[in-house]
């Protein structure tokens, strides 16, 4: 059974040229403001940056204390023993073992404590500049489609709250996992650069080095892209929550363009049709996914609101 919803309300001029006539009213593209997406995410960069360097400089000064250095000289003379025969199944002197999974504990305590916090107040600040900018946008796209009425885009319905509700829970989510991600990644990386170790103290700083550079240079792009993403996300759901209460539950599909690895389906097939809120299109060729612009992982495409009109029947 169709879904029904209330029609847009259209000024008298638009609704006199519309008689008799078959046509598509097309109003302005609702599409966040990038800059307000890459300052959204860079905040959560920041907070990655300021992990980074609390973690490196606890790590450097551990790894570059008497304790790992004797740890190391331990065990090269250890090693030399064992080839004689004299003594047999020596590992890494404990202590810096010990320290290490000691300091570890803490840092992936200490970080997982603050991303779970910062996770709550950066999601409520992406949601506010979220759903303001989608009533600004949407505002301006039912005032084209009306034929100049005025419309409040500001109201937020009870429909439209869920939705709120339900994208600042999964951005939270995310953003609360990069802390204990990154630091449970580097205290396994840690334990396994001493037990690996090759008895050379020099290589064991360096491996400890190289290994806290390729987690942060990771950790910070996961990191950037997510916050991207989830605000791009929260922001079509509530833009598409309210164009159906609206009565404007059509659009256009927009390919944004730019992206160095676009999907070739969204860009040659989906771009420029018209589609329905209520009966998506297929997103995911592979898995058969129906969704609108945005729904896929990292998607930049937007929707062009539009008003269908068969009045020759």
């Amino acid at each position: 059974m169709p879904i029904k919803h209330k029609k847009l309300k259209l000024s008298g001029t638009r609704t006199k040229w519309l008689k008799g006539r078959d046509t598509t009213l097309r109003g302005t593209p609702t599409r966040i403001n990038p800059q307000t997406v890459n300052l959204l995410a860079d905040e959560v960069v920041q907070m990655v940056d300021k992990m980074h360097l609390d973690i490196s400089s606890q790590l450097t000064k551990l790894f570059s204390s008497p304790t790992a250095k004797n740890s190391i000289q331990t065990t090269d003379k250890v090693a030399s023993l064992e080839k004689t025969g004299m003594v047999s199944g020596a590992a890494m002197d404990a202590s810096i073992s010990s320290k290490a999974i000691s300091l570890t504990d803490k840092l992936v305590s200490k970080w997982t404590r603050r991303f779970s916090s910062f996770g709550d107040l950066w999601t409520q600040r992406m949601i506010g500049v979220s759903e303001k900018q989608s009533a600004k946008d949407l505002g301006k796209s039912m005032k084209k489609l009306s034929g100049g009425l005025t419309i409040d885009a500001s109201q937020i319905s009870a429909k439209t709250r869920d939705k709120m509700l339900a994208s600042a829970d999964q951005a939270s989510s995310l953003i609360k996992s990069i802390g204990p991600q990154y630091t449970t990644q580097i205290k396994e990386a840690v334990a396994r650069s001493i037990t690996d170790s090759s008895s050379s103290f020099e290589e064991l700083q360096n491996n400890i080095q190289s290994m806290l550079s390729d987690k942060y240079k990771t950790h910070k792009n996961k990191a950037f892209n997510v916050a991207k993403d989830q605000t791009k996300k929260t922001y079509t759901n509530i833009t598409a929550s309210r164009m159906q209460e609206f009565g404007t539950g059509e659009y256009i599909w927009r390919h944004a363009g730019g992206s160095q690895h676009p999907r070739d389906y969204h860009r040659d097939v989906l771009n420029g049709q018209t589609f329905s809120l209520d009966n998506p299109p297929i997103i995911d060729k592979k898995t058969g996914e129906r969704g609108k612009p945005g729904d896929a992982y990292f998607c930049n495409c937007y929707m062009e609101p539009v008003i269908s009109f068969d009045n020759k029947k």
